[in-house]
């Protein structure tokens, strides 16, 4: 498998809630659990980006 954010080869991988690229653990750039069964995951491109961003972080634990 490889990441389609750094092209490297990767044996686990996280997907990215707004862009939806399996991206490797070294291109995650935060995670966290919301609830028992959901994580959410967001890549350092999408971080970059301000509304992806605010999504993440106003995103809270219910």
């Amino acid at each position: 498998m490889i990441c389609e954010r750094c092209g490297k080869t990767i044996y686990k991988y996280n997907t990215c809630n707004y862009c939806k690229k399996k991206v490797c653990f070294n291109c995650v750039k935060s995670s966290r659990r919301v609830s028992k069964v959901w994580r959410l995951v967001i890549c350092k491109s999408c971080w970059s980006k301000m509304p992806a961003q605010k999504l993440f972080k106003g995103t809270t634990k219910e």
